[in-house]
């Protein structure tokens, strides 16, 4: 079973961007009652290099079409300043979610969306789903069950 990853997002125009993402009103039957006020992701990737300096790709969400979406168009718009954090879940020796580790990004600003509505012919399997390219200052990751922890920050300022 794949992690789940619910997020926390906070604008510094928009406040608390997560709220009531994860409602019915938002996700539908996918709804999470214990994580209302947060967006829940099917996937991350983060890339760093290194040859001289350390080089930072976007920070890569795939997520639902939710109550966030618009208010993602707005934060892209208007180069909104955000703070990401993403908590994973997953099944413990008792078979009970907890989360395991969780990625801080600071200072942060979208840099691309794409929102795609998947062929209703060709892939009815599908809902409507949305990649998130993030760009930020620093990158914290924090492996909670095994009490370690890494940072990153970037040479370059997002501004």
């Amino acid at each position: 079973m794949a992690d789940l990853i619910y997020l926390t997002l906070n604008g510094n125009k928009q406040g608390l961007i997560s709220a009531g993402c994860s409602s019915y009103d938002s996700i539908g039957n996918k709804y999470q009652v214990d994580h209302k006020d947060q967006i829940f992701v099917y996937s991350t990737i983060y890339d760093l290099a290194r040859k001289q300096n350390v080089s930072h790709a976007p920070f890569i969400m795939i997520k639902a079409d939710d109550k966030s979406s618009p208010l993602l168009l707005s934060a892209i718009a208007n180069n909104e300043i955000l703070d990401f954090l993403f908590e994973y879940y997953r099944v413990d020796r008792n078979g009970i979610m907890h989360p395991y580790k969780k990625i801080k990004l600071t200072k942060a600003a979208i840099s691309r969306i794409t929102n795609e509505a998947p062929n209703s012919m060709t892939q009815n399997d599908l809902q409507p789903f949305e990649k998130v390219a993030i760009l930020y200052e620093s990158i914290t990751y924090t492996h909670i069950s095994a009490n370690t922890s890494g940072y990153c920050i970037r040479d370059e300022a997002i501004k």
